[in-house]
């Protein structure tokens, strides 16, 4: 199975965003002059250097690996918290179509400490909790993205991945969380760590 990681936030659209995204996307720019006490912006030109909250694992075809709480085995995306701050997830949206990027909001109120793991059930079924998407991921390939909503702004692109056919109860992971590197054909771990990839 072919992986292609989505381009993050680019040049063009990265150059203010409030201090509150900066958080989730790890800005490496310098916060602008604001003594308001509001959410200050943070001016750069620069697109982040990696994102703190990213899409770690995902199963498409999920068979017999894990069952949601309704004893359903609906496929999957995990969320994990790379950075060193508590992330909330107020503005958040996951997506399988790059045209309605604010297709499924992340649970409202909630947030993910750092190095904590978050299951999303892509099963079509908000109804059953606010851990269910909107939408079922395609086991014959598509893509998953995450974005943040942005005053001011068209939805920004967090992280994102392109896959092709996956394999029944193999999911795809970043090994070790949180790297660059996707790898297929795993046995899936959803809420716990992927490996050292060693």
């Amino acid at each position: 199975m072919s992986l292609v990681p989505l381009a993050s936030l680019s040049h063009l659209t990265f150059l203010l965003l409030p201090a509150s995204l900066c958080v989730l996307v790890g800005c490496s720019g310098k916060p602008a002059d604001d003594t308001s006490g509001a959410d200050s912006p943070v001016v750069t030109g620069d697109p982040p250097v990696a994102p703190t909250l990213v899409i770690n694992e995902f199963l498409a075809s999920n068979k017999a690996a894990i069952a949601d709480s309704a004893g359903e085995y609906d496929d999957w995306v995990e969320l994990y918290n790379n950075g060193e701050t508590l992330i909330s997830f107020t503005g958040l949206y996951l997506t399988d179509d790059l045209e309605a990027p604010e297709k499924s909001p992340l649970p409202t109120g909630s947030g993910l400490a750092p190095g904590d793991y978050l299951l999303i059930w892509c099963d079509g079924e908000p109804d059953q909790g606010d851990d269910h998407a909107t939408f079922r991921i395609n086991k014959a390939g598509g893509v998953v993205a995450l974005y943040a909503a942005s005053e001011g702004f068209d939805p920004l692109r967090v992280d994102g991945i392109n896959y092709e056919t996956q394999p029944a109860d193999l999911s795809a992971a970043r090994v070790p969380d949180g790297s660059d590197n996707w790898v297929a054909g795993q046995t899936p771990t959803p809420g716990g760590s992927n490996g050292s990839g060693s």
